[in-house]
């Protein structure tokens, strides 16, 4: 079931155009923000494919899983089975189980907000906004305020519940002879369902398709506002599993290398530690290319709200106003690219001076290309 309210405003042309000036600073902290990150970036890069390198070439295989005094604050790579002996409890609905891991995931049945803007711009640079707000009733993991609707009448969310999502995690865990710390159990995440028994009886809560149902509707056809469903996960003991950490006496810690890159790696099965590596610095290109490709973006949106004022008073004509919009964003764009460039190349001038080379270079050639459009434009 759902329902929509919509809403119609209009915005002057003078506000937008006082908006768009407070927007000039924020435009200026995007491109300076987006300029640190990138220049971070590829510090951090280096730096940890430099320390993974290092890695792979000094990791000691071990053949038997036994803390040796001459592997001591070592980074050793080691494949054997998972273990615990502990007994993880969820206080609340007394489950006890066998395991490395459990989690608790909590779902209400509330109702949602959602809203569609349509914009269109008028004779004289206002600005008419329609928005459409649908209401839905669905399973949310939190609880929704529904006094912070647009039209809270006939959406009141309540629940007499207030249950939260809850983990609970071993604290003995070991491969063989090896205690595992907390950041490398951290690293276990095979979840699986947790089975619950289907014939237990409670008279605060009814089990259903293997999940809790708190409430006074039907799980499977007839839920009601403030209805709960809790299921549970779980990490089981007794996996394969391949481990590349530092040995600390009998413990296996976080490995930390030259530059301070954190080495705790752990995958399934048996895996070789020179795969593992391979794997590590392949999620630091990764990674490296993400946060890039973030930076450019930043920038890029920094130089839109620079140039904003400049499409508001255009948008006076509303086709004015597109024109300038078209070449504002180009504009944004290429500059956005230029700098970035230039950030990305002076960052590898000291670590790699040809790539650097290449990298001014095309900035070069975008900036030959922006001075031949700007002629362009003027003829």
């Amino acid at each position: 079931m759902s329902d929509q309210f919509t809403e119609v405003t209009t915005k002057s042309w003078g506000s937008r155009l006082m908006d768009s000036i407070r927007g000039l600073f924020l435009g200026l902290i995007l491109i300076i923000g987006s300029l640190i990150l990138l220049w971070w970036n590829e510090g951090r890069a280096i730096h940890t494919e430099n320390d993974l390198k290092d890695g792979s070439k000094n990791v000691v295989h071990l053949q038997t899983n036994v803390p040796l005094p001459e592997n001591e604050d070592k980074l050793v790579h080691l494949t054997g089975t998972v273990n615990t002996t502990d007994t993880l409890n969820d206080p609340d609905f007394n489950i006890y189980t066998n395991a490395i891991a459990l989690k608790r995931n909590v779902l209400f049945y509330q109702w949602e907000e959602t809203s569609e803007e349509k914009t269109e711009k008028e004779l004289g640079g206002s600005e008419k906004t329609t928005t459409t707000y649908s209401y839905s009733k669905n399973w949310v993991s939190n609880k929704i305020n529904s006094n912070n609707f647009k039209k809270p009448e006939g959406h009141i969310n309540n629940s007499a519940y207030s249950f939260s999502n809850s983990s609970y995690e071993a604290e003995n865990v070991f491969i063989d002879s090896f205690k595992l710390s907390k950041e490398v159990i951290d690293k276990i995440s095979n979840f699986e369902t947790f089975a619950l028994d289907s014939n237990s009886k409670n008279g605060s809560y009814k089990i259903s398709s293997n999940t809790i149902y708190l409430g006074s509707g039907n799980l499977e056809n007839n839920p009601q506002i403030g209805d709960v469903k809790i299921s549970f996960e779980v990490v089981k003991p007794s996996q394969l599993v391949s481990v590349i950490s530092k040995q600390s006496q009998n413990t296996l810690v976080p490995f930390v290398g030259k530059n301070g890159t954190s080495i705790n790696e752990l995958v399934y099965g048996e895996v070789s530690a020179d795969v593992m590596f391979k794997e590590a610095i392949s999620n630091n290109k990764m990674i490296t290319w993400l946060l890039r490709l973030l930076g450019l973006v930043f920038c890029i949106i920094g130089f839109t709200l620079l140039f904003k004022p400049l499409v508001i008073i255009g948008d006076f004509v509303p086709f004015i106003g597109s024109i300038v919009s078209i070449g504002t964003g180009l504009v944004s764009t290429i500059l956005g690219m230029i700098f970035s460039f230039i950030t990305v190349a002076i960052a590898w001038f000291f670590y790699r001076p040809i790539i650097s080379i290449i990298l001014i270079s095309v900035v070069v050639l975008l900036f030959i290309f922006l001075l031949y459009r700007r002629k362009a434009i003027k003829k």
